[in-house]
């Protein structure tokens, strides 16, 4: 492999007497053994950033700013000499005579090394920068702690930013666009939604995590060129400017993470954000990328998506909104919290280009398991999607499962609306609850659990409500309950069938346990 995941990092005082010295660190991709590439956000606590952040992406030359930043150490894997020299094998002997236990200390992860450089270009990229203005406008980025609003603005001046680290010499004169070209030939368009991706990254700048590796899915990619994925691989601060693989024995390079912790609507969002290098690129070198020829997505995997597709789609009541399933004949099943106000504001269904007026046929009462709902709309304008299929067997506690639904979305253009896809598994289960570790937030309401069977079947195993969230309103969208299918979808079908309205009341669960449960209570009383 020609690139390398590296711990990038520096010491900074903000005080003249430099008493207080702190260490400021983030991950990094390592190329043709001189360069290093990793993200802006190494450079938030400097009063360059706000230079870059007034630069509004305009080209920063001027030497004096490169000749006030400090000293860049890149930490990486030490690898072992194909051919040994006596200076290597004295150090291995003398650390083999001072061993006092079975310890292997030749272990790579006891072996690293630590190059110095400096920080020769300093860019913002035009693409993602785009993406910030028109996506990420109303998202937090970073922890939610201090001045929000002021770490809100640098971090999202600097989510576009890319640091270039020269490892060899001092001379900004070199001409810093050959080794961009260089990483631009190395890197691979990136894959599709749903394909699996690799991310080697140093979070805390903890050597002991020095290119760890976590692995998830796309779960959504932002653009034709693309400007942005999302994955549901986990990471966390300091993975920033970690390197995104294709996950596979080739490990392709396609992406940097640009922002491991954001929030929306108050939500931690749960996701990574990843810029797909091909795009950062060519953006810089002014070279007219075409639309990635990609690598055809496994067959398997487009009609899992196109099942998942046909049968989820958006509901929105007012200001609110969630995922819906379609049950066929025009009926579609979601949350009762989201058409919450439909007495007052109109509910509306969208699907692939497709937006129609719905009637709320019945909602469970505010605040009571199982805050389910039940949507009628014109089936004529729906036949392009498919009913459901439902599991008659329950989940499985450890079982993989997929959660769909739709945390963002551009209302004004429905053709490409697809629902956000991500992976988990089962992690409790009861007759009327279902806990996943998917990544859900704002907008999954009412989306599906998915299983993948044996048969390769898509079936639903029940109906996303919510994730954890605190009295101080933190969201944890790794922790999320879900309602079991086989609590309520007879009483549904009989429903479609006879049209008897009086069998959905009796989807309202009254009894205590089942309210205590999904309020998070006891079950006993500690009397």
């Amino acid at each position: 492999m020609t690139v390398e995941g590296v711990m990038v990092s520096y010491n900074y005082s903000d005080d003249a007497e430099h008493a207080n010295i702190l260490t400021v660190s983030a991950s990094g991709i390592k190329f043709s053994k001189r360069w290093v590439l990793t993200h802006g956000s190494i450079l938030s606590p400097l009063k360059q950033a706000n230079v870059i952040k007034n630069a509004r992406g305009k080209p920063i030359l001027n030497d004096e700013f490169y000749d006030n930043l400090p000293e860049i150490y890149v930490t990486c894997e030490k690898v072992k000499s194909k051919t040994p020299n006596m200076y290597e094998n004295l150090e291995i002997l003398s650390r083999e005579r001072s061993l006092n236990n079975d310890a292997d200390l030749e272990h790579s992860s006891y072996q690293v090394r630590v190059l110095t450089g400096r920080i020769c270009h300093v860019w913002q990229c035009p693409v993602l920068d785009r993406c910030v203005d028109n996506i990420l406008y109303s998202w937090t980025i970073g922890h939610r702690d201090g001045d929000v609003e002021k770490q809100t603005q640098l971090g999202k001046a600097l989510l576009s930013v890319f640091v270039l680290v020269d490892l060899e010499t001092d001379n900004r004169d070199f001409k810093i666009l050959r080794p961009l070209s260089e990483l631009l030939d190395m890197c691979q368009p990136p894959p599709d939604r749903g394909a699996t991706v690799d991310i080697h990254s140093t979070p805390f700048g903890c050597e002991v995590f020095l290119n760890a590796v976590t692995r998830g899915s796309v779960c959504g990619v932002v653009g034709k060129r693309p400007s942005l994925l999302l994955t549901d691989a986990a990471t966390a601060l300091g993975s920033e400017g970690g390197p995104v693989f294709t996950a596979g024995p080739d490990n392709h390079l396609v992406g940097a993470v640009v922002c491991s912790v954001s929030w929306w609507r108050g939500e931690w969002v749960g996701l990574t954000l990843a810029a797909p290098l091909k795009s950062v690129l060519a953006a810089k070198l002014r070279v007219q990328q075409p639309l990635p020829a990609r690598t055809p997505p496994s067959p398997l995997y487009v009609r899992i998506l196109e099942l998942v597709d046909r049968s989820t789609v958006l509901v929105r009541c007012g200001a609110a909104w969630g995922a819906g399933l379609y049950l066929g004949g025009g009926h579609v099943l979601t949350c009762a919290h989201v058409v919450k106000h439909h007495a007052s504001h109109k509910v509306s269904v969208y699907c692939d280009n497709v937006k129609e007026t719905a009637a709320v046929r019945y909602k469970t009462k505010d605040d009571l398991a199982y805050d389910l709902a039940l949507l009628y709309v014109s089936p004529a304008h729906w036949r392009h999607l498919l009913p459901a299929v439902f599991a008659e067997e329950s989940a499985q506690k450890g079982e993989s499962v997929l959660a769909a639904g739709f945390p963002y979305f551009n209302e004004t253009n429905l053709e490409e609306l697809k629902p956000t896809v991500t992976s988990g598994h089962v992690n409790n289960v009861s007759p009327s609850l279902i806990q996943t570790t998917c990544c859900v937030q704002s907008g999954f309401s009412g989306g599906p659990i998915f299983r993948i069977t044996k048969e390769l079947k898509v079936e639903v195993l029940g109906t996303i409500v919510s994730n954890a969230k605190t009295e101080t309103g933190a969201s944890y969208p790794y922790i999320n309950m879900a309602v079991p299918t086989k609590a309520f979808i007879r009483l549904v079908q009989h429903f479609i069938l006879e049209r008897d309205e009086n069998v959905l009341s009796q989807i309202e669960n009254k009894k205590d346990m089942i309210q205590s449960q999904w309020r998070l209570l006891p079950y006993r009383s500690k009397i």
